[in-house]
């Protein structure tokens, strides 16, 4: 009798050892939370990224002159007119070689200059042909291509000047849950170049990062973390076992407690 209750004691903690075993894998699930933080140890201040959007070639740019006087007549020659097609944009396009071309004017640099900049750049040209001359400029379109493992991956389009990489994951419905948040890769293209930038959305240097303000037709890829690899790598028949070891594992757990139980009485 002492045998057998012995046996039985071995058998239940067998069992426990292996379900203990089997559940080791979940161990990690502190550490994976923590991954999906953003922002940690950013409680000191620090230098957020100013950065003026720069022109770049085939941006869309909407240049409106005026008079600082009565007469407007001077300067219509160089507004171009609404499209009556509301899906249509009217605007001057910046071309390949990175100029714009003005009525009378011609070309006239505008790619890697600042809006402020190719305004004061044209208050020059235009002052021979309009008297005291006020230029306004605006990007008609600002995308952002959102990809990988976001919520809503494609296209972004903003209506304004400024769009920083928070505003552009906001707008794709931010991360998933697999998605890698210390490895968010910006590409961008600088002076006929693809330069590829690497961020992490769990740090504060993020706002000092060159890329957290975009360029227009940026392209920001958010990878797949270890969790999501593992999904996809995944061996159904591995998983069918691991399942198969769990019921047996509860079964034996059962039994032993249920035969320790009678020996004690």
């Amino acid at each position: 009798m002492h045998q057998t209750h012995r046996f039985v004691r071995l058998l239940y903690f067998a069992s426990c050892f292996m379900l203990v075993g089997a559940l080791s894998s979940c161990g990690s699930s502190k550490k994976i939370a923590t991954d999906y933080l953003y922002f940690r140890g950013a409680e000191d201040t620090i230098t957020v990224q100013a950065k003026e959007t720069t022109i770049q070639p085939a941006d869309l740019l909407s240049i409106q002159v005026y008079s600082r006087t009565q007469n407007q007549e001077q300067a219509a020659i160089f507004n171009i007119p609404p499209s009556t097609n509301s899906l249509l944009l009217q605007g001057y396009q910046v071309s390949a070689a990175g100029n714009i071309d003005l009525p009378l004017i011609g070309p006239v640099r505008a790619a890697g200059t600042t809006k402020d900049e190719l305004q004061q750049t044209l208050v020059q040209k235009l002052t021979p042909y309009v008297r005291n001359p006020s230029v306004l400029i605006r990007f008609l379109q600002f995308n952002i291509n959102v990809l990988g493992e976001v919520r809503n991956p494609g296209a972004q389009k903003f209506a304004v000047d400024r769009v920083t990489i928070i505003d552009a994951l906001s707008a794709a419905g931010d991360l998933t849950d697999f998605g890698k948040r210390e490895d968010v890769t910006v590409i961008r293209e600088e002076n006929g170049k693809r330069i590829y930038h690497t961020v992490d959305l769990r740090s504060r240097t993020l706002f000092e990062s060159p890329v957290y303000v975009l360029q227009p037709n940026d392209i920001v890829y958010v990878g797949p973390n270890s969790n999501k690899l593992k999904n996809i790598s995944v061996d159904p028949q591995a998983q069918r076992r691991t399942n198969l070891l769990f019921t047996v594992t509860s079964v034996v757990l059962g039994i032993t407690s249920f035969l320790i139980s009678a020996l004690r009485k």
